[in-house]
C-alpha cells in the first residue's frame, strides 16, 4: 500500500461519515417539515457544504504526488475533516427544539459553518500556492479562489437573507462550474495536479 492509499482510504472513511451526516440529518428535517418548515436558506447551505467538501476530496486526489503518511498530514486532514464533520452536524438541528420555521436555526448555526468553510479552503488554497504561482492574468484561479473565499467570506458575515440568499448562489455556482468544467484550465491548474495536461479540463476545488 503506497503513502496516499493509506491517506486516501482514512480520508475515504471520515469523509463518507460527512455525507452520511448531512444526509440523515436532512432526512430527518424533511420528516418533519409538515412541523418545521424547511426553508430555501438551510438547503441551500447544505447543498453548498457538500459541493465544497467534493471539492475538497479532488483536492486531496490531486495532491496525491506530494502527500506522505506523517504525522502532520495524517493530524491535518483529521483536523480538517474533524471540522467539516461539526459543520455538517450544525447545518441541520440535532435536537427537537421547537421552531416555527428551519431559518431560525439557520440564522443561529450559519455563521459556523460558513467559517468552517472559508477556514478549510484558506488552507486549501495555501497548499497549492505551494506548489506553484498563479499568473497575473489567470482568470481561472481568480474565478476559483479568490472569488469563492471572498463569497464564503460575505456569507460569514452578513446579516441580510437577501446578501446570504446570493453568496450561497454564487458560492455553488462556482463549485458546479468547477465540477462540471464549465471554463478552460489554466496553467496553474496544471501545475497544482487538477488537470494532467493543457488539453484537459480540470474540476478544481476553490
Amino acid at each position: 500500500m503506497t503513502d496516499f492509499e493509506f491517506l486516501f482510504a482514512l480520508f475515504g472513511l471520515l469523509f463518507g461519515l460527512i455525507v452520511a451526516e448531512l444526509s440523515i440529518r436532512f432526512a430527518d428535517a424533511i420528516d418533519s417539515n409538515h412541523e418545521t418548515p424547511l426553508g430555501i436558506l438551510t438547503p441551500a447551505l447544505a447543498l453548498l457544504l457538500l459541493t465544497d467538501v467534493t471539492g475538497f476530496w479532488l483536492w486531496i486526489w490531486a495532491a496525491r504526488s506530494v502527500l506522505t503518511v506523517s504525522w502532520p498530514s495524517v493530524f491535518s486532514g483529521v483536523f480538517l475533516a474533524m471540522l467539516y464533520f461539526v459543520a455538517a452536524s450544525l447545518v441541520f438541528p440535532r435536537t427537537n427544539r421547537k421552531r416555527t420555521h428551519l431559518d431560525e436555526h439557520y440564522w443561529s448555526r450559519k455563521r459556523v459553518v460558513a467559517a468552517v468553510m472559508l477556514f478549510v479552503n484558506l488552507v486549501a488554497t495555501g497548499g497549492m500556492l505551494t506548489l506553484a504561482d498563479p499568473a497575473w492574468n489567470d482568470w481561472w484561479f481568480y474565478y476559483y479562489f479568490p472569488s469563492y473565499l471572498l463569497a464564503l467570506a460575505g456569507l460569514t458575515f452578513s446579516r441580510s437573507r437577501g446578501l446570504d440568499l446570493f453568496f450561497l448562489a454564487w458560492a455553488i455556482a462556482v463549485n458546479i462550474s468547477g465540477g462540471f468544467s464549465l471554463l478552460p484550465n489554466s496553467q496553474f491548474g496544471e501545475q497544482v495536479g487538477l488537470a494532467p495536461n493543457p488539453a484537459t479540463y480540470a474540476a478544481p476545488h476553490h
